[in-house]
């Protein structure tokens, strides 16, 4: 889970427990995205992979 602008309004007791239901334990940002971006982009040999940064929580 990426941390967009609609968790502004999120107090910081809710957004603690969403963070703590991620497998990762932190609620991801611009730069988690940016670094994945990064390794597809350098890797020569990845092809037709589909790549989701998610902390380690799936939704449905």
């Amino acid at each position: 889970m990426i941390c967009p602008d609609m968790f502004r309004g999120v107090n910081q007791d809710e957004a603690l427990a969403l963070a703590q239901a991620i497998p990762t334990g932190k609620i991801g940002d611009v730069e988690d995205i940016a670094n994945a971006l990064e390794f597809l982009i350098k890797d020569k040999y990845m092809t037709g992979q589909c790549v989701s940064p998610n902390g380690g929580i799936v939704t449905p």
